[in-house]
């Protein structure tokens, strides 16, 4: 069971820059938030706890396939949520291993935000 949500710097900076051409996307995430909180586990493992997953955007009118991607990382025990970078497909196919190991030098500085984004 999720007891803590956290979000990266970076994934709240991408996020606010997604947002602003897709007006749709803080509802779309409270509807994948609500379906990862009951399945952490969906989406496919790339390494290291963290994982890939598909987000639907409304307004992008091209479903989950072509909408974006939402890389989370969970940790203790499952019971910690982090989101650690979010992303439109059209605009890049996968995100490097070293940029995500940057954000999650970020947690281990406890540079990331509790609550809701």
């Amino acid at each position: 069971m999720i007891q803590e949500i956290i979000f990266s710097n970076e994934f709240q900076r991408a996020f606010k820059r997604l947002k602003k051409r897709y007006h749709s996307l803080p509802e779309d995430f409270k509807k994948l938030l609500q379906s990862l909180t009951c399945n952490p586990q969906q989406g496919s493992e790339l390494y290291d706890g963290m994982r890939k997953v598909r987000i639907n955007i409304t307004t992008k009118r091209k479903g989950k396939r072509g909408g974006g991607r939402v890389i989370i990382r969970l940790t203790v025990e499952n019971t910690r949520l982090a989101f650690l970078y979010i992303y439109d497909k059209s605009d890049m196919a996968n995100v490097s291993e070293e940029f995500l190991d940057e954000i999650i030098l970020q947690i281990d500085r406890g540079q990331m935000s509790p609550g809701n984004n």
